[in-house]
């Protein structure tokens, strides 16, 4: 029997799950080679997971979380969360020259306070 495609909502489920353990590991200092020998997996099992091009077994998703000090919720966490877009938004620009960070960061607090100005209308 052929294996079934994800559906969208997996496949989104997929997607954060990767890109949340990507943040977790990174700001641990953590490589793929590192946590993939930390869980008995191969490197390229760890990069397909943190696509969203795998998802682990919740068992392996409870060693993930285990070995990068972070709690299962944070692991499955929304972007829409407070906690998890600081993280995620601080991997997106951490590449990025001092400028071109305080670029966005400007850019962000322009675009909050313009919000804001119209929501008070």
């Amino acid at each position: 029997m052929p294996r079934q495609l994800k559906t969208e909502k997996g496949e989104e489920l997929g997607k954060r799950i990767g890109r949340n353990i990507k943040v977790a590991r990174t700001q641990l200092g953590i490589t793929q080679g590192q946590l993939a020998e930390a869980l008995g997996i191969e490197n390229v099992t760890v990069s397909r997971i943190e696509t969203g091009a795998q998802l682990p077994s919740l068992d392996r998703l409870d060693d993930v979380a285990k070995y990068l000090q972070v709690t299962l919720p944070m692991l499955l966490g929304d972007v829409g969360q407070k906690d998890n877009f600081a993280a995620l938004l601080a991997e997106v620009v951490k590449d990025l020259p001092a400028r071109e960070q305080e670029f966005v960061y400007t850019f962000a607090v322009q675009y909050a306070q313009h919000w804001r100005a119209g929501k008070k209308k």
